[in-house]
């Protein structure tokens, strides 16, 4: 592992210019660019607004009114897309750059960092629009409460979002681990990358992005949550972006754990299979 932090840093400018790359690969040709990445979470928040508020009629609480319900689930969507879309493309990242593998000396090692880092540079817009929405509700134009809602339940900022570039640092360790092992996975199974679709859609219903979390302790299913390190980090995160809340020290110290955990199993997995991709390649 210490091998593979060497290698990354040694690269890094060749890693820097493949995320540069790749951040203007995304909408080239298109007439409005990069303002893509602002609507497309939009439109996710639209459609999944209308699915699950309006014909499923969830809510979080009777306290809570649909504005708010919207930066819930906007908060929760931003950064489960940049967690998936890291996880699916780099499952399949050494299978679609076999040419450099097989044919030249190229550290292959910098493949999933440089789309992780992509994922979450495209998900600080998404984040930047939460923030937005939570300035107008809570300071512009204020929402209207039901009596008796709890103060740590009313839209506001504060100085936990200084603990951001934390959560993303954790972020980015988590996925990277899962990436550098699916990676790996796919070079044996290539039937990987077409299962991760599935997976990754169970597993984000299996996130509370759409539903409260006290439903699925109402359904006597606490277990769910419990091992599921996607709902520790996305709760703190609405906890920073939409309450102004310190997320949980507990939660945090968990997820922290799982995240090293996860990048010390993927990268050593990575780097004792590394000498031989060009041959599954």
């Amino acid at each position: 592992m210490l091998g593979l932090i060497a290698s990354l840093k040694k690269n890094k400018r060749l890693l820097l210019d493949l995320v540069g790359r790749d951040l203007r690969a995304r909408y080239v040709g298109s007439s409005m660019g990069f303002f893509w990445s602002v609507i497309f979470p939009l439109v996710n928040l639209v459609v999944y607004m209308f699915v699950f508020s309006f014909v499923l009629e969830a809510r979080w609480d009777e306290h809570q009114p649909k504005e708010v319900t919207a930066l819930l689930m906007l908060a929760g969507i931003v950064v489960w897309q940049a967690f998936a879309e890291s996880v699916s493309r780099s499952t399949n990242t050494l299978v679609e750059n076999q040419n450099l593998i097989q044919k030249v000396v190229f550290p292959s090692e910098i493949l999933p960092p440089y789309l992780v880092i992509s994922a979450l540079a495209n998900m600080l817009i998404g984040i930047a629009i939460t923030l937005l929405g939570v300035v107008f509700y809570a300071y512009i134009q204020p929402v209207e409460y039901a009596t008796g809602t709890p103060s740590n339940r009313v839209l506001g900022l504060g100085p936990s979002l200084l603990a951001l570039p934390l959560l993303m640092m954790l972020q980015a360790l988590f996925t990277l681990g899962v990436g550098y092992f699916l990676a790996t996975l796919n070079l044996f199974l290539r039937d990987v990358y077409h299962v991760m679709g599935v997976a990754l859609t169970v597993f984000m219903f299996m996130t509370p992005i759409f539903y409260p979390a006290e439903k699925v302790l109402e359904a006597g299913m606490t277990w769910v949550l419990q091992i599921n390190p996607m709902y520790w980090l996305i709760d703190s995160y609405r906890k920073i972006l939409l309450w102004g809340d310190w997320p949980s020290p507990p939660i945090v110290g968990m997820f922290a754990l799982v995240a090293v955990l996860a990048f010390f199993a993927g990268s050593s997995f990575f780097q004792a299979q590394k000498p031989r991709f060009p041959d599954l390649l």
